[in-house]
């Protein structure tokens, strides 16, 4: 299942990227409808209340909280409140409450990225989408429609390497950069158990020669250990890594290239660097979470179906230069010559197994601790 969608994934190369692309990390109190309320916007009954999950900094808030105001501007019997974070420190919250409470959801709805969306498969997460609700899916193509629908690919950013272009004295060029330059021995920033932004592209470009597979991933996890001294710090938010580069504290780290251009656009002393051997191609999706009651699930459908309207995306392109995957939904300007909106740079992306990083996400944590975490202490 996993392995067609990568395949998918580059799909979007396929498409019609000049009028397709746009835009770049969760909750719920459950609270039942009463026997007498009659929609998710009726006049009586209790308020149906729900925790919408979004990214934490580089304008990834702006358009959600814009939509869900519109939104509860016109249903006043609903109300959302905002989980701000990263979807590696909000999944294992959310795994967490359903072990406790299946049927009250730490988020009911939000953005997720690749890796969040596969742990969840595997974890039973995701409540399918309601498409006679989510309407605007149908601009979507089906190879960016998640198995039974659950959940929808909205966009695909690029992971490339991220640097500061005013301390850097050679820009970096290949992957290799990030574990053999000694330029940023010590400055280099990795995001903590972000396995698909230093592990995948290790096993990608050198997994032949040092033997290192996602079947036995062992040796890559070993190939850092024995250049742990590249690393300088773990970070666990944008704005944690962005304060770090623009110090000078960090030189460089793999990271999205969207978000990046917007701290650049922002002023950031910045710079995004292509690795010779491809991008990271990574999908980004809308889901509902299972164990929401009806009412919070219809609501979060809605929610979800604004989210992905032509215009919504457009404007989230606009603030975060994430390409979509709609094909209504137009390129900015602005971004019409960024390399991430190319044909020639979604095609030759680096496509990480999901499935098999969710399926072994503990076992991988566990040599990343063992092997690599014991020599930064």
């Amino acid at each position: 299942m996993f392995k067609s969608n990568k395949k998918r994934f580059l799909s979007l190369a396929s498409l019609t990227l000049a009028g397709a692309l746009a835009l770049s990390a969760c909750g719920g109190t459950n609270s039942s409808n009463t026997a007498g309320e009659t929609d998710a916007s009726g006049a009586s009954g209790d308020k149906v209340k729900l925790t919408m999950f979004i990214w934490a900094g580089s304008n990834q808030d702006v358009v959600p909280k814009e939509v869900v105001a519109e939104y509860v501007k016109a249903h006043p019997n609903v109300e959302v409140t905002f989980e701000e974070s990263s979807n590696s420190v909000m999944y294992p919250k959310m795994v967490a409450g359903k072990q406790a409470d299946a049927n009250n959801p730490v988020v009911n709805f939000g953005y997720f990225n690749a890796d969040a969306t596969a742990k969840g498969l595997n974890d039973d997460m995701w409540e399918p989408l309601d498409t006679s609700i989510v309407t605007n899916i149908k601009d979507i193509p089906e190879s960016f429609h998640k198995p039974d629908n659950k959940g929808v690919v909205w966009g695909v950013s690029s992971f490339a390497l991220v640097y500061n272009k005013d301390l850097v004295k050679t820009p970096p060029t290949s992957w290799n950069d990030l574990w053999d330059n000694e330029e940023f021995k010590g400055k280099t920033a990795l995001w903590d158990y972000m396995f698909y932004s230093y592990i995948s592209p290790l096993i990608a470009t050198k997994g032949q020669e040092i033997g290192a597979s996602y079947e036995n991933p062992e040796p890559a996890f070993q190939y850092w250990a024995d250049r742990s001294d590249q690393i300088g710090t773990l970070v666990s938010s944008n704005d944690q890594l962005k304060a770090l580069l623009e110090s000078g504290d960090a030189l460089i780290a793999p990271f999205s290239a969207q978000v990046a251009q917007t701290w650049i656009d922002g002023g950031s002393p910045l710079a995004v660097a292509y690795p010779s051997e491809g991008v990271i191609s990574f999908p980004y999706t809308l889901q509902v979470v299972k164990g929401s009651t009806p009412e919070q699930a219809r609501v979060a459908n809605e929610i979800i179906n604004e989210l992905l309207s032509a215009e919504a995306l457009s404007k989230y392109a606009e603030a975060t230069g994430t390409p979509v995957t709609s094909t209504t939904a137009a390129v900015p300007d602005k971004y019409k010559d960024d390399p991430s909106f190319s044909v020639e740079t979604q095609s030759n992306g680096i496509n990480p197994d999901w499935y098999v990083l969710a399926q072994n996400s503990s076992s991988w944590k566990e040599l990343w601790d063992r092997l690599v975490k014991t020599k930064l202490q």
